[in-house]
């Protein structure tokens, strides 16, 4: 089957009403079934081009969030930001305060012994006095 433009087929409707000659309810139901044909292959196309838009759009968003993943692993693997580098000092200043202030300090020259001195029994709190040894 050769398809016809719908202008076309206007055309020869026209022409034929132009010539005098009516169309026979056959021709008539003929051009209605050319028409409805046309007008489903012409929604065909149209569905099929915003499909084809939609996947082109689609793979472009793909392409650009591959594209800045990779930017974002090449800059973490380059190294720390200046400001990454700003954050890690400070914590690291904000650790060493703690240490200092509860008495956390682990330099091996500030740690001063504890010897552990025994408490005589007089010096002991406990009631008995001496007669329980």
């Amino acid at each position: 089957m050769v398809a016809v433009a719908p202008n076309v087929i206007d055309a020869a409707t026209q022409a034929i009403t132009n010539q005098g000659t009516k169309l026979t309810p056959k021709q008539q139901k003929r051009l209605e079934e050319q028409k409805a044909r046309e007008a489903k292959k012409m929604a065909k196309r149209q569905e099929k081009a915003l499909q084809r838009e939609r996947k082109a759009t689609e793979k472009q968003r793909k392409e650009e969030e591959r594209a800045r993943k990779m930017e974002e692993m090449r800059m973490e693997q380059e190294g720390k930001t200046y400001k990454e580098m700003e954050e890690e000092q400070r914590r690291l200043e904000e650790e060493e305060l703690f240490r200092k202030e509860f008495g956390i300090i682990e330099d091996e020259n500030s740690k001063t012994p504890q010897t552990h001195v025994k408490k005589s029994a007089f010096d002991s709190n406990r009631l008995g006095g001496t007669h329980m040894a």
